[in-house]
């Protein structure tokens, strides 16, 4: 398991274009898709974080939640950990 020093950071804001290997399960999503997300915050908040495998909170890109009152997220999917290293450093 995780522990809070190895687990990735990923900046709120930040798209994330995910290819279909790189995410799992995700509500209203189409598995063995692409999916784009702006990421909200990543679910460190879970008492069993996965070795492969972390939570992300964000919306899809045409949301308008910087032109509207704040929201919550559009979607939450399941995204390797491996595909949120290459984009982010580990804190």
């Amino acid at each position: 398991m995780n522990d809070a020093g190895d687990l990735p950071t990923v900046k709120p804001g930040t798209l994330l274009r995910l290819g279909p290997d790189d995410w799992s399960l995700g509500r209203d999503l189409t598995p063995g898709t692409h999916v784009d997300v702006v990421v909200a915050w990543l679910r460190t908040d879970l008492a069993h974080l996965s070795e492969e495998w972390m939570w992300v909170r964000g919306h899809r890109p045409q949301c308008e939640y910087p032109k509207v009152d704040l929201h919550p997220p559009c979607m939450e999917l399941r995204i390797s950990v491996a595909a949120l290293r290459r984009i982010g450093p580990t804190s």
